[in-house]
């Protein structure tokens, strides 16, 4: 009783939610999505920037930190081109990290957090660099996690505008579930990251953590709206094509979910083509 309780509650919010942001309107501006992210980098090194950092919410890691090397090409000072080569390095919501790797990019801009933090030309970018500092600092992996979570939360309420600090809160959430899947994590994770999806619905952090947040077959349902668009933002993502059949699948909307998984792995293949990566 109390579960079929649970279960019209979640479908009541999912169809109120979806009637409060059936106006807005889903344009593209990106192969990989829709962001803004004021840095102090030079202007011809925002492109590759925000590619990066765009690429980086699809869960695009070497893509990603190709990019972020490009911009670090163009403007040397570029710290938060650094912090970015350094975040593609963690996978929080596979629970995998590279630490040494991770170091060795911050390394680049600066041996010590405190030379790294001279490099950065305002405080909100000392205070992304002091966040790595705790993700990739010294002790064991779980409780750095938690702490990370808490330290972007913290990051995230300082500067309520900035939309991608809370989308990294939301994912860093995520990867505090080491124990199994825990709904009290990932329906927090989910309130986080539905507020960014309300403010930015093509931002792909957004639909990308919101289906990740609502992937089990009680939540599924509120899933779709994600699902539904997060292909649409970054269709050069293959992680962003195969995303969606998550919720398809615990839907049993079996068509879908095949043609997610074809449109996925033609965009995998295209790409090692395109590097020229052994199939």
């Amino acid at each position: 009783m109390m579960m079929l309780l649970f279960f019209r509650i979640t479908q009541a919010i999912f169809f109120l939610v979806v009637s409060l942001t059936a106006t807005i309107t889903f344009a593209q501006q990106t192969d990989y999505g829709k962001t803004t992210f004021p840095n102090s980098g030079k202007p011809e090194a925002q492109e590759v920037f925000l590619q990066g950092l765009l690429m980086l919410h699809s869960f695009q890691y070497e893509d990603a930190r190709e990019s972020f090397q490009e911009a670090q090409a163009i403007d040397p000072d570029f710290a938060m081109a650094y912090w970015g080569e350094a975040m593609t390095h963690n996978h929080p919501v596979w629970f995998r990290q590279n630490r040494e790797k991770a170091r060795a990019a911050l390394a680049k801009l600066g041996e010590t957090l405190e030379a790294r933090l001279a490099k950065a030309a305002t405080e909100r970018e000392k205070d992304y660099l002091r966040t790595l500092d705790v993700l990739f600092g010294d002790g064991e992996k779980k409780a750095r996690d938690f702490k990370y979570a808490e330290a972007i939360a913290k990051l995230a309420a300082k500067y309520p505008d900035d939309l991608n600090a809370a989308a990294f809160h939301a994912v860093a959430l995520l990867g505090t579930s080491h124990d199994g899947r825990d709904f009290s994590i990932y329906m927090k994770a989910a309130s986080v990251v539905e507020e960014v999806f309300a403010k930015n619905p093509q931002h792909p952090g957004a639909a990308h953590y919101l289906i990740h947040s609502y992937d089990d077959p009680i939540h599924a349902p509120l899933g779709l709206r994600p699902a539904r668009v997060y292909a649409k933002l970054a269709p050069s993502a293959s992680h962003a094509l195969h995303m969606p059949s998550h919720i398809f699948f615990a839907l049993g909307m079996w068509e879908e979910a095949t043609a997610s998984n074809i449109n996925a792995y033609n965009a995998a293949k295209n790409r090692a083509e395109r590097k020229e990566i052994p199939l």
